[in-house]
């Protein structure tokens, strides 16, 4: 009889541990990304963090890692498609890499507005575009934005396009970036993002084309005199997990993280937007910055100037797919 009640108790036990209620483990991921502590893009990576922990109770606990202390945009996505990183966010441009069709959102003078960018994603091209995610062993999740990137300059404003063959600009090591300041008349040098601010104060560039958040977030306004509000192109950031990762988590906890992705980047859209309103230019100015706004009949120029880099862009996202996001805009603008 004893030995009856001993087996009973072993079995008991013994389910009772190998139950999936059993919450003994906890998921541990990490969040990497290259923007400094201060900027919306790691605070974002925060709210992440505590959104994640607060709605698993506790059962996924994820550390955030910031100024590439991961590695670079093209190494973390490396890791993510391997499964030795968890998530990242990272800039759209990094992606084209990878996923040449999130290119899109990255083109020059494409949009007018912000709201035309997350309109294209929410629609049937967003979703394609999303679709090409899962193949290449990463899982899209949410894409937020800095606003629209503008010329910046120690040496002088930019009011023409012939300006552009006149400063020293550099460029990230990205194709669609080089190609278009080629197009522009430009001979762009390309340089990390660590080195560009000593690069600026020793000459070595002359400018650099971020959006004013940006500039203001990383204190560029310290090395240059010029802005020249020009409407790029947007420098969307796209909030990216390993399928590795997702595969191999519950479906509770898949969800969580998925779901904590969107509110993210809908965080740091926000976040980015009340600065911009309330302190961004203003500040600026207050430093001295000198700012002018290239003229629409300028910007024609530019935008007849891009036109081969997005014809040549349209063969590598994918003519179809291009042409139905052009179809798109122009839609939405009637």
């Amino acid at each position: 009889m004893k030995k009856c009640w001993i087996s009973l108790l072993t079995v008991v036990v013994l389910g009772f541990i190998c139950s999936p209620t059993w919450a003994a483990d906890v998921v541990r991921m990490r969040f990497g990304h290259v923007a400094p502590p201060m900027h919306a893009q790691a605070k974002a990576a925060e709210y992440f963090a505590q959104y994640v922990e607060k709605e698993s109770g506790g059962r996924i606990k994820c550390s955030t890692h910031p100024q590439g202390q991961l590695g670079s945009h093209i190494q973390m996505l490396e890791s993510l498609q391997v499964g030795t990183l968890e998530m990242v966010s990272v800039a759209g441009s990094a992606l084209t890499e990878f996923v040449p069709e999130i290119a899109l959102t990255s083109m020059a003078f494409l949009f007018g507005t912000e709201d035309e960018m997350y309109a294209l994603m929410a629609g049937p091209v967003g979703k394609k575009i999303e679709a090409a995610f899962a193949p290449k062993g990463l899982a899209y999740g949410g894409i937020a934005d800095h606003g629209f990137k503008v010329f910046l300059n120690r040496k002088g404003p930019v009011t023409r396009i012939e300006d552009m063959g006149t400063f020293k600009w550099r460029v990230i090591p990205n194709e669609l970036f080089l190609d278009n300041y080629k197009a522009m008349g430009a001979s762009p040098i390309t340089l990390p993002w660590p080195e560009v601010f000593s690069a600026l104060q020793r000459g070595v560039i002359d400018g650099i084309d971020l959006t004013p958040n940006e500039c203001w977030g990383a204190k560029t306004y310290e090395a240059i005199k010029y802005m020249s509000l020009c409407k790029l192109g947007l420098n969307p950031q796209v909030y990216v997990a390993s399928q590795v990762f997702l595969d191999n988590l519950p479906d509770d906890l898949r969800q969580i993280v998925v779901k904590g992705m969107t509110e993210a980047a809908k965080w740091h859209t926000a976040k980015i937007r009340q600065e911009d309103a309330t302190v961004v230019l203003p500040d600026l100015k207050d430093k001295g910055i000198v700012i002018n706004q290239v003229g629409d009949a300028e910007l024609a120029r530019f935008r007849k100037a891009v036109a081969p880099v997005h014809q040549k862009w349209r063969e590598k996202i994918g003519p179809a797919l291009f042409d139905e996001a052009l179809a798109f805009l122009k839609a939405n603008r009637k």
